[in-house]
């Protein structure tokens, strides 16, 4: 994988705008995203609600009298024109984006004369506090018939239909019909703890263990089965322990629901304590909590592609069910549960494959080639074995029992010596460790494999709002137009606002307002409210005014405003101008439309800037991330010059290029997005592509996202990132979930990820690296000299030096400067270079001490015998053998990198039990039977003789 670092050049800090744009006195924090398009889930829009009546303040109505003297002179000259707009509404859906209803909506509900608005006002009752007021539909009411039998066969009245359950009848509920969850499959415990016995590895020391108590080896057979036991019981209770601690975390991230109790609106209730009859709000981004008739109103779009297969969203409407487990994708309205947990439609499909295995990773198919690679290793030294002890040498092989069959005994070393047993282990251990690790930095994973594909990860696509950004929106002062003022354009916004929805936009506008506004904007009744959605990038209200006439409120993309409005031929080029004036210095801007009667005459009254500020720690995290080889990409929903303008405070690249070219024919995609620092004005399928065209050119891809649009992109991605305060739909599409906001959490998260890396490969090569060794000395001493070693010392050895091993999880490690990749041609060169050495290093050992005088007439010690040289050998091969893990840990040399205290102190204590069993051996146990020395000691230690002084002179070789 090559690094592709791309040079930043910095910049001065942002200009001021002119005095026309000077901020107000005004921050206000929200929680929410982008109104233009760049998150979907949260920015779902605001719902205006309905106040006290009251009489008409004096100066709306001269505005209302000024506007219509205004408009006289211009309605002569454009009357052509309205009547074809006329034509043109009255046929189509006023709250689509581009004036069409191709996507099947039903059309919407026509405007009340004015003259009946007073009797609508009167036959509607006052109401307490903000909600919608509809007419009453004959063809509504009709469709509610499947609402109505609900409600009969539960035995439940309409009045839930309006204050939803009470308390007392949810908790009957909730015991009658249980909790709203799918029963969650719970491994059984001592299948899990089996489970680690099951593998290609287990089954060939599995085989050794039964060759042992075929040979009647009882003592070999029950350490062969020990060693299998203790590897089991600390990969099951490790990841145990770290499975409990990322539980505790992912309790949090249970979705929650906007569920009506009592008569009033919880909008954080659990969706898991959802009962039939409940009266649930579904509004934009949210995922339906469970199987529901919808109630009275306009509809809903849902997306249920990953329950139906579905490859668009369909319409909803009155009557209609929604599947749990769908998302809303458009529209807000109010259903009433008919089904949960498992008798939901989503239940009983889940019901069928809750068992069924995840996704395999890149790290599961290293391990199985790794695991091959030593069985076929294995395998081959076996054979050679079997053939030159039969054929060349004639061993003898009769019966069972100790000594019966010294070729089968000798072969089980290179079994059990050679197979990397703890290798599963101590993978799993690292990552269920890594993992909790992660969520200790508020990386919350969800896929574990993930883990291991955030250190390659070489490109990150970020959104901008709330990532980037601080998500603290200001207000600028507005550009108004005609006879309107910068109060009136910021009351009119406010009138399509819903503070209740908590966006942020909303909020900001709301609380630019001066008390007394405020106390006018209640006493506005909403008739009817479309909220934001992603196509149409606009909220729509219609009110009746405290003086009783009717008035439409419109706030979106002023490309979008300023499309359908009537009086854009007058204003002509300067609400672009503008617009680009407040893109030029970092501004967004919200366009703003009026229409003040029952008609179609709609006019841009102003444009209001708003400006969300970088995060205070955003350019250095970029930086660092730069520095690890991670290219951070802007896709946004912005316009292109206020992308460029924040990459330009944060130090990025400046070549962001419009969502536009994305669909000019004849362009490589995958080129362009690799040389592209960034997109603006993107719709969710324009994130898709771009992370499609990424892959294509072998990039491990991150993308970061909050939306329900955003979800198909973060499904996509090799890493789908889910940020703080994203919607269900784009955590359950995500590998990891972030708590805080920001992206100094994934650069910890980078960092973190390629320290487990790092441990992992180490392991792995230290693990083939003894798998040759073993197999090569071993076999070669059994070849060259016929010279056998007893199994019961290779089995302690992986014992000791395997279960030490799996400290390597806690290691103290330097993470790659670039993006980590299993390259498997360089784990295997190395190892075979560091095994055949250790190997030469054991043969040349043993030849000198065996086959020469060196160490007695240099060193003036005596020569060994057969027994001693076992113990001689265990102890050269077990220390060297674990030093290795010190070669592999290291970059550079390995003493320039201090190992962490459990991994010193693990080696420190094996070696201090290997030098002991080395020395002294288990009393001579076991007893060889050979032509030369009969019943004599087969592992009595190299150190024996020093203080039994049994022997005086040289004992015979072997």
């Amino acid at each position: 994988m090559s690094d592709r670092r791309r040079s930043r050049r910095k910049h001065e800090p942002l200009e001021e705008l002119s005095d026309s744009i000077e901020l107000p006195e005004v921050d206000t924090d929200y929680i929410a995203t982008d109104e233009s398009d760049e998150s979907s889930g949260s920015d779902g829009g605001s719902k205006e609600t309905s106040s006290d009546e009251s009489s008409e303040s004096s100066d709306h109505r001269k505005r209302r009298s000024r506007k219509k003297s205004s408009r006289s002179s211009r309605r002569r000259k454009t009357s052509s024109t309205k009547k074809k707009r006329r034509t043109k509404h009255s046929s189509s859906s006023e709250t689509s984006d581009d004036g069409s209803d191709s996507d099947g909506s039903e059309s919407e509900e026509p405007i009340i004369p004015q003259k009946d608005a007073k009797a609508v006002e009167e036959s509607s009752p006052a109401p307490k506090s903000h909600h919608h007021h509809h007419a009453p539909d004959p063809k509504s009411e009709q469709l509610m018939e499947p609402v109505r039998k609900f409600l009969g066969e539960e035995g439940l009245s309409e009045e839930v239909l309006e204050k939803g359950l009470s308390t007392s009848q949810a908790n009957e509920r909730l015991e009658k019909f249980g909790r709203n969850e799918l029963p969650e499959y719970v491994e059984n415990p001592v299948i899990k703890y089996l489970s680690y016995m099951w593998n290609p590895l287990s089954w060939v020391m599995e085989i050794a263990a039964i060759i042992s108590i075929a040979l009647v080896d009882y003592v070999d057979f029950l350490l062969i089965i020990g060693l299998l036991i203790v590897n089991s019981t600390i990969a099951f209770w490790e990841e145990y322990s770290s499975g409990n601690a990322i539980a505790a975390l992912k309790e949090q991230l249970k979705p929650h629901c906007k569920c009506f109790r009592d008569g009033n609106l919880n909008r954080e209730a659990k969706a898991a304590e959802l009962v039939k009859g409940d009266l649930i709000l579904l509004r934009l981004g949210d995922v339906v909590p469970a199987d529901a008739l919808l109630l009275q109103g306009d509809g809903l779009k849902i997306d249920q592609a990953a329950l139906t297969g579905e490859s668009l969203p369909v319409r909803k409407f009155t009557g209609e069910q929604c599947l749990s487990g769908s998302v809303v994708v458009q529209g807000e309205q109010k259903a009433i549960v008919n089904a949960t947990g498992i008798n939901t439609f989503f239940g009983q499909a889940a019901a069928l494959v809750q068992a069924a295995s995840g996704t395999v990773g890149h790290v599961q198919i290293v391990l199985a080639s790794i695991g091959y690679f030593c069985i076929i290793v294995i395998g081959v030294g076996v054979l050679v074995e079997l053939l030159v002890q039969f054929i060349a040498y004639d061993a003898p092989c009769h019966g069972t029992g100790v000594g019966s069959c010294e070729v089968l005994n000798n072969m089980l070393v290179i079994i059990v010596g050679g197979v990397p047993i703890a290798m599963p282990t101590v993978l799993s251990v690292t990552m269920a460790i890594g993992a909790q690790k992660l969520a200790a930095k508020d990386a919350l994973v969800t896929r574990l494999t993930a883990v291991e594909e955030l250190a390659g990860m070489d490109i990150l696509c970020s959104d901008k709002t709330g990532t980037l950004t601080k998500n603290k929106l200001t207000i600028g002062h507005a550009e108004c137009y005609e006879q309107y003022t910068k109060e009136d354009v910021i009351f009119y916004a406010a009138l399509a606002a819903n503070t209740d929805s908590g966006d942020a936009i909303d909020l900001a506008i709301v609380n630019c307002l001066s008390e007394e506004k405020k106390q006018l904007r209640l006493k506005y009744k909403v008739i009817k409210y479309h909220p934001f959605d992603p196509v149409g990038k606009k909220t729509h209200a219609k009110l009746i005014a405290p003086d009783g006439s009717f008035i439409q409120c419109a706030k979106g993309a002023p490309q979008v405003i300023y499309d359908e409005c009537l009086n854009k031929e007058v204003l002509g080029d300067q609400p672009t101008h503008d617009i680009n004036t407040f893109a030029a210095g970092g501004y967004r801007s919200l366009g703003v439309g009026i229409n003040l009667e029952d008609s179609d005459d709609w006019h841009l009254a102003g444009i209001i800037p708003m400006f969300d500020p970088p995060r205070d720690d955003t350019a250095d995290t970029i930086k660092a991330c730069n520095a690890l080889g991670v290219e951070v990409k802007m896709i946004t929903g912005d316009q292109r010059a206020i992308a460029i303008e924040t990459c330009r405070l944060l130090g990025m690249g400046l070549n962001i290029q419009p969502s536009s070219i994305l669909k000019e024919a004849g362009l490589d995609l995958g080129t362009l997005c690799e040389r592209a620092d960034g997109f603006a004005q993107v719709y969710p399928s324009d994130k898709y592509d771009i992370v499609k065209a990424l892959q294509s050119k072998k990039h491990v891809c991150g993308m970061t996202g909050d939306g329900v649009n955003d979800a198909p992109a973060l499904k996509q991605a090799d890493i789908g990132i889910a940020v703080a305060d994203a919607t269900d739909a784009a955590r359950a599409a995500s590998d990891i979930v972030l708590l805080t906001p920001g992206l100094r959490v994934i650069e910890d998260a980078i960092v973190g990820a390629r320290k487990i890396f790092q441990r992992m490969k180490n392991y792995c090569m230290y693990s083939i690296s003894m798998c040759m060794r073993i197999v090569l000395t071993f076999g070669i001493l059994t070849i060259a000299w016929n010279w056998y070693y007893p199994t019961i010392a290779v089995v302690f050895l992986a014992i000791i030096n395997d279960g030490t091993m799996l400290s390597i999880s806690k290691d103290r490690v330097k993470p790659s400067p670039t993006p980590d990749e299993w390259n498997l041609k360089e784990i295997y060169g190395i190892a075979l270079v560091l095994g055949t050495y250790l190997s030469i290093s054991t043969l040349a050992y043993f030849a000198i001490a065996k086959e020469t005088r060196v160490f007695t007439t240099a060193f003036g010690l005596r020569k060994l015998d057969n027994a001693e040289l076992r113990g001689m050998i265990y102890m050269q091969v077990s220390i060297s053998g674990l030093a290795t893990i010190f070669v592999t840990r290291s970059v550079g040399w390995s003493y320039h990198e201090r190992p962490a205290e459990i991994v010193g102190f693990g080696f420190l204590g094996a070696q201090t039990v290997a030098s002991f069993l080395g020395a002294y051996g288990l009393g001579g146990y076991p007893y060889a039977y050979d032509d030369d020395r009969s019943n004599s000691p087969d592992w009595e230690g190299a150190g024996s003789v020093s203080y039994t002084h049994l022997r005086a002179h040289e004992t015979p070789e072997h």
